[in-house]
């Protein structure tokens, strides 16, 4: 059977739904997240569950080495793990900064070391990077996030070219507004005390309610994804999502007109009821 390594496994999130996809196809699915504890609904025979934290150098190669000893190689990575940030640049501590560089771009460079060499021997293996539409186009208050999932994009757009003589594919996914629990991080509860009309309250305020309509189902996001990544010639870039639609027509326009539009939805407030989840 195929051996998949998947990160960012804790319940209600895009790795979950990915795991379930992938046992849907047959697969054994190695899941990680920092506690085994939090994937608790991933009950399958299929699933081995692993203690990784991607922030962590001797935690990932630990992990890595597990699955290697127990099967003859990882068929398809996928780095999910992801941590996020609501605030002006200014008003964020470096220490925020640090950490989502490190679980959003360091954690899937660890990956990456520890795999694909040995994908390398076997000249045969996918590596799959899950990114953000908001590595390709900045938004306000999303500073750090943006551009983590940015170094991500040329990161995973390197090695796809780097990896070619070896028979390694990389896949790069751009995704939309998604169904996740990452909202769900004490970092990200700034949300719930936006009580004010100030520029930046109004604009996630208006950037909630317009996602809140949008997000796509986390398990028909990652059927898409997988029916994709396990083809025997994988897309090199695959951007599925809410709002990934919008995200393509803003990036073609120039750069003053595009952030004029995104200025100009956020200072419109919200309808009562449509600011989504809080």
């Amino acid at each position: 059977m195929p051996v998949a390594f998947v990160t960012g496994c804790s319940n209600g999130g895009i790795g979950a739904a990915l795991c379930r996809a992938f046992l849907a196809k047959g697969y054994v699915v190695y899941a990680a997240a920092r506690s085994v504890d939090a994937m608790s609904e991933l009950t399958h025979d299929n699933v081995r569950k692993l203690a990784v934290d991607v922030t962590d150098d001797e935690s990932v190669a630990k992990g890595i080495e597990q699955v290697y000893k127990e099967t003859d190689g990882i068929d398809v990575l996928v780095s999910n793990a992801g941590y996020s940030h609501i605030g002006p640049l200014l008003d964020t501590p470096f220490e925020e900064g640090l950490k989502m560089a490190e679980t959003n771009f360091f954690g899937f460079v660890r990956l990456v070391k520890n795999v694909v060499p040995r994908m390398g021997q076997r000249n045969k293996g996918t590596v799959v990077a899950i990114g953000s539409i908001l590595g390709e186009l900045a938004t306000p208050f999303q500073g750090f996030y943006n551009a983590s999932k940015a170094a991500l994009h040329m990161y995973t757009e390197t090695l796809r070219m780097e990896c070619e003589p070896i028979g390694v594919k990389v896949v790069l996914v751009a995704s939309g507004s998604t169904k996740s629990n990452i909202l769900a991080n004490p970092q990200a509860k700034i949300f719930r005390n936006l009580r004010t009309l100030s520029p930046r309250a109004r604009f996630i305020r208006r950037w909630k309610s317009r996602s809140s309509t949008s997000f796509m189902d986390t398990d028909q996001f990652a059927s898409t994804v997988i029916c994709k990544i396990t083809t025997p010639k994988p897309p090199q870039y695959i951007t599925v999502g809410g709002m990934v639609t919008t995200w393509w027509i803003l990036k073609w326009l120039s750069c003053t007109t595009a952030e004029s539009i995104l200025w100009w939805a956020a200072q419109k407030e919200p309808k009562p009821g449509t600011y989504g989840p809080m």
